[in-house]
């Protein structure tokens, strides 16, 4: 059986989607079946899999799952989910004055359509902050560690050359066992001395390697720098290592306590549509 598979980027972060609607494969979209589909065969691998379950063009909501390409799943993506918004747009016409409904992984969000191919998700509020020593753990519906990159090199420069996924694979167990949990993103973040910049680099669970882009690391380094007064505008510029600018806006009180939190960034279809065939586990 043969699906049709479109190619996206959310800031330069890749997914497959795939459209379900119908039930082509009526099973559960098992290890085997993400890994083979993130496997590309004339584009780089994909770092996540959309599935879009149903569109409901009268009232703009669409229902999609996402899975990691080792088919871990049940975890929020950033980028990932502004991708989904777009290409729902695109495939069935949404209305977008009103906003659009975005069910991920049985999790509810509502964003816009703000420019072209930018979409601004918006999203409730982290489910847990904790400053520990000179790091910072945040849950935004996955799970990040962010560190400040100053701590580790001495200048721009040497942020772009340093050895992130040697650091992650020598340092992961560390945080895991002191939060007790498996289930880590590791983010590097340099802020530029403009208040409102910040270089960064994310290291993914599920990709266990270092990705172009990473919204949901986007969001979680603004909250860090936020809380630690490293960073004082609300609206944060977060430049990958892609170069395509994600920015995140916070809401927050005369208190200046975090009330919630706006993901924008580009959303764009990167190539043709490839057929992928579901018993060799191959595309064509």
């Amino acid at each position: 059986m043969l699906l049709e598979v479109e190619h996206w980027s959310g800031a330069g972060n890749r997914f497959v989607i795939v459209d379900n609607r119908r039930k082509i494969i009526n099973k559960q979209w098992d290890i085997l079946l993400i890994t083979s589909l993130c496997k590309r065969k004339k584009l780089p691998d994909a770092e996540g899999v959309l599935v879009l379950l149903e569109l409901d063009r009268e009232n703009s909501n669409c229902n999609y799952d996402f899975y990691n390409p080792d088919g871990s799943t049940g975890t929020m993506c950033g980028n990932g989910a502004r991708c989904a918004i777009r290409h729902a747009v695109l495939t069935d016409n949404f209305d977008i004055i009103h906003g659009i409904k975005l069910t991920l992984n049985n999790r509810l969000y509502t964003a816009q359509i703000v420019a072209n191919d930018r979409v601004a998700l918006r999203l409730p509020l982290y489910k847990q902050l904790q400053l520990i020593d000179s790091w910072t753990y945040v849950d935004v519906g996955s799970h990040h560690v962010i560190i400040d990159a100053r701590k580790l090199v001495d200048s721009i420069e040497e942020f772009h050359q340093f050895d992130l996924i040697k650091f992650a694979n020598e340092n992961l167990d560390f945080y895991r066992n002191k939060l007790d949990n498996p289930s880590l993103n590791l983010n590097i973040a340099y802020p530029i001395r403009d208040q409102c910049t910040i270089q960064l680099r994310t290291y993914e669970n599920g990709v266990y390697n270092e990705t172009q882009a990473c919204g949901t690391g986007a969001i979680s380094t603004a909250i860090a720098f936020w809380t630690r007064n490293i960073i004082r505008n609300t609206i944060i510029q977060l430049i990958p290592i892609s170069q395509r600018i994600l920015t995140v806006h916070l809401d927050t009180d005369k208190q200046e306590h975090i009330l919630g939190m706006i993901l924008e960034g580009d959303a764009r279809q990167d190539a043709p549509s490839s057929q992928f065939d579901t018993e060799s586990m191959q595309y064509q």
